[in-house]
């Protein structure tokens, strides 16, 4: 329970940190944005880079691909149960799916699985950011498109999500460091110090921004029983189905129990800007994203605990 209680306290606490930052005033928008863009821009690419470079070897297809299914069976259940529970159209439904399946597995992610299981941790969440950042995103960017009808080519579609892609720091410096990884150069010990500084302001600052960057909680009744339903999917379904998955196929080591903890994290905060942008559903995105991030609190100490 120590042990439990010095990974779980200390991730939340900075959370709330930037949460209360804003609230009282101490740091405005634009403060946090800088704050936001360092982590984002440079210190995570910092520590993938160092992350993949450093790596011993990458096994990463195994746990990825029974994430990679679980997800997108979560996805499903999320679209299917708004439209038959709810009554949802199928923009507003794409959009309560992804809010059940789209975890945070950089923002808050990376600084939780380096507190429970050391820097090492960080290399089976490669595979992971790159089908979120990669698959995920831009299934849902199709599919709300298509549900709202709205006279758009799917090449168009296509294309933008393609350019967001190509202007995705995270894409951009892990195919950067497989490259490297692939030519077989080493890594100079000067560099690796320069990203390793770098590298080491990335979970906390993420987790400060986390907190500070949250959006504002909908009351609306309306959008209880939508919340309620991702916030399941999200914090219970998804690491119930990777638990019992593992169980089934045997797996056990590092790189399963941090795909299983990464399905337990709270719904990511680019799952309500898509809501946003696309302006479906936002409010129910809105209150998902602050709802499951303060009840993972406890679901990801009972998964710890059973990790």
């Amino acid at each position: 329970m120590t042990m439990l209680l010095n990974v779980i306290v200390p991730v939340f606490a900075i959370i709330l940190g930037g949460r209360i930052s804003v609230l009282r005033g101490w740091m405005d928008t634009a403060a946090i944005r800088g704050m936001s863009d360092l982590v984002f821009y440079v210190a995570m690419p910092c520590l993938l880079f160092d992350a993949i470079v450093r790596a011993e070897s990458l096994a990463l297809v195994d746990s990825t691909l029974v994430f990679f299914g679980v997800t997108l069976l979560i996805y499903a259940l999320g679209m299917v149960l708004a439209r038959v529970l709810f009554g949802a159209r199928f923009a507003p439904a794409a959009v309560i799916g992804l809010n059940a399946s789209f975890g945070n597995a950089v923002m808050m992610g990376i600084p939780v699985v380096v507190a429970a299981f050391g820097p090492e941790g960080v290399t089976p969440l490669l595979g992971i950011i790159t089908l979120h950042s990669a698959v995920i995103l831009p299934l849902a960017t199709i599919l709300i498109e298509f549900g709202q009808a709205s006279g758009a080519h799917p090449r168009a579609v296509l294309r933008a999500t393609g350019l967001g892609l190509s202007r995705n720091p995270v894409i951009l410096v892990m195919a950067a460091a497989f490259a490297w990884r692939a030519v077989e150069a080493p890594m100079p010990e000067v560099l690796h110090n320069l990203l390793k500084l770098f590298g080491s302001a990335g979970p906390p600052l993420a987790l400060f921004c986390l907190g500070a960057s949250l959006p504002p909680l909908a009351a609306g009744a309306a959008v209880i029983r939508e919340v309620v339903l991702a916030c399941m999917l999200r914090l219970v379904v998804s690491p119930a189905l990777m638990l019992l998955a593992g169980s089934w196929l045997g797996f056990s080591g590092l790189s399963f129990k941090v795909a299983a903890l990464i399905a337990g994290m709270p719904t990511g905060a680019n799952a309500f800007l898509l809501a946003r942008r696309t302006e479906t559903a936002m409010e129910a995105s809105a209150a998902t994203v602050v709802a499951a991030t303060v009840l993972s609190v406890f679901s990801l100490s009972v998964l710890l605990m059973l990790l």
